[in-house]
């Protein structure tokens, strides 16, 4: 996720910012190891989605004010293959 912070219009000092929910973070006094690209590819729905929120959260209480859902820019935000509709072989 990159997290781009302006002030009057100008880049505030130290941004963009660039957090990876591959890495370890804590959450919730949960501890979320860090994962490798085919584990994040492979982990259940579920455990995908959980990841992810707990992941935004996280990122939301280190940079005051952000919202998430209201910033992201469209096109960006974080999918999910479905494999019913469009299996992968």
């Amino acid at each position: 996720m990159i997290v781009n912070k302006t002030i009057a219009g100008l880049q505030a000092e130290g941004y963009p910012r660039t957090y990876y929910g591959r890495n370890e973070f804590t959450y919730n006094a949960i501890v979320y190891p860090a994962i490798e690209p085919l584990t994040m590819a492979t982990m259940p729905v579920g455990d995908y989605e959980t990841r992810l929120a707990e992941f935004i959260a996280y990122v939301e209480t280190i940079e005051t004010g952000l919202d998430v859902g209201e910033s992201t820019t469209v096109g960006s935000e974080a999918y999910r293959v479905n494999e019913t509709a469009c299996p992968i072989l």
